[in-house]
């Protein structure tokens, strides 16, 4: 989805980026400069922070733009699978080769990275990341701003509380 918009800029904190590219796309400089952007007539934004180990930067970015009125683009990959019963919140990033299936919930400015399997009738509450490869079996509960490391395997009927790190490669 996110093809359909056009990249004005990126945002970071690191000054040496500033009037620099990343991608081709430049980098004008850190978050003071949204209002100027949303004066200028930009109403979207698509949240690149990532959340490994800490995600309460990620929630406070995306706090923030919908503050100043920003729509938060969805940024879903075309080569990611997505059953038409599943139920996705708004901003989430869904990279190539997810597969989110049947009856699953994703909360709000999630992460579901590369490769990720969300398996039917799982609840990943806002914020959360599913790393690379990492795969939850049925009807799992992931908590608010957890984090499940790559290729970490959680077994069905299982509830991860908020906030909590499942290591890489680990099996709950």
């Amino acid at each position: 989805l996110i093809g359909s918009f056009e990249f004005v800029g990126l945002l970071d904190r690191d000054k040496d980026l500033w009037n620099t590219q990343v991608l081709g796309v430049p980098v004008l400089g850190d978050d003071d400069i949204l209002s100027e952007l949303k004066q200028e007539g930009v109403n979207h934004a698509f949240l690149g922070v990532g959340s490994i180990g800490n995600w309460q930067p990620r929630k406070r970015l995306y706090d923030e733009l919908l503050k100043r009125g920003f729509q938060i683009v969805p940024a879903i990959h075309p080569q990611a699978v997505i059953s038409p019963s599943a139920a996705i919140g708004t901003g989430p990033t869904v990279m190539a080769g997810v597969l989110i299936n049947a009856s699953a919930i994703l909360g709000n400015n999630v992460i579901i990275n590369t490769g990720a399997v969300v398996e039917h009738d799982c609840i990943v509450g806002d914020h959360a990341h599913i790393a690379t490869g990492a795969r939850l079996a049925g009807n799992v509960r992931v908590g608010i701003g957890t984090h499940i490391g790559a290729g970490a395997t959680v077994r069905e009927c299982i509830n991860i509380g908020e906030g909590a790190i499942v290591g890489a490669g680990a099996v709950v």
